[in-house]
């Protein structure tokens, strides 16, 4: 018996019964929604609080679980003379790729995502699953993370793809992780508008007067972290001044703290 399928579908099943639950609270919050978001306009105005266009007809969503897939040398064998050409890899642990470039590879701080786009498609193992995350210049590293749909899958510490530079602004080696198997779940659910994101971090003191919002956009992060699955939830990503990053989830309007997925683990 697939003891970790059948957990699964019992979470899954405790989360259709609170997004049942949702929709009822939607249906009667809807109602007094439109005052609610012009009242809360104003407050923005006499915060000196911005923001620029907010995402549009993003209504409903889906939990949706994966899988952290297993490397295998035969498989990465198969792609070695092409994908893999010019690296020495390891595998770690079954589901990490540890690899060491035969010769640096030269960047520069600036448009690092659009420098490295053509070493993705062409030198990484489905490269074109990832998305730019950050740059980290104390750690001397450049983090990507994986995206479904489109939607990134923030700090997830199993679908994460990480650069390593050295003092000469050198990619020398890399770190992936990768999901698999992606399976969503029930037929939708209702997505918190954005505002209503923003207004949660306001009320509850993250925008301080003269906050700019720079970016707000949907993504998922691990809401249930099972041994050897995981199920992820729709979260709203809200970037202040261009570099802090605040979340909400998108489907309970709680705000969220994102610590590269220091989540307990469900056995």
């Amino acid at each position: 018996m697939d003891w970790s399928r059948i957990k699964t579908i019992f979470i899954v099943t405790f989360l259709i019964l609170n997004i049942y639950l949702l929709n009822e609270f939607y249906k009667t919050y809807d109602k007094l929604d439109f005052m609610s978001e012009t009242s809360f306009e104003n407050k923005l105005k006499t915060e000196e609080i911005e923001y620029k266009e907010l995402p549009k007809n993003i209504k409903r969503d889906k939990y949706v679980s994966a899988t952290p897939k297993k490397f295998t040398k035969d498989e990465l064998g198969k792609i070695a003379d092409t994908t893999l050409t010019g690296q020495s890899i390891t595998i770690k642990n079954e589901t990490t790729i540890e690899a060491i470039l035969d010769e640096p590879y030269p960047i520069n701080q600036e448009n690092v995502a659009e420098q490295l786009g053509p070493y993705l498609q062409n030198n990484i193992y489905k490269g074109d699953e990832y998305k730019f995350w950050k740059v980290n210049e104390i750690d001397q590293t450049i983090t990507y993370y994986q995206q479904v749909d489109g939607k990134q899958l923030y700090k997830n510490l199993n679908g994460e793809l990480t650069f390593y530079v050295n003092e000469e602004q050198e990619i020398t080696g890399y770190k992936q992780t990768i999901l698999e198997n992606f399976e969503e779940f029930s037929e939708g659910v209702n997505v918190y508008p954005p505002i209503n994101a923003i207004e949660t971090l306001y009320e509850n003191g993250e925008l301080p007067f003269g906050s700019k919002i720079t970016k707000v956009e949907l993504g998922y992060y691990t809401y249930v972290h099972l041994t050897s699955s995981q199920v992820l939830t729709p979260i709203w990503r809200v970037v202040v001044n261009g570099e802090e990053d605040l979340f909400v989830n998108a489907v309970d309007g709680q705000i969220i703290q994102l610590n590269n997925e220091e989540k307990k683990i469900v056995e």
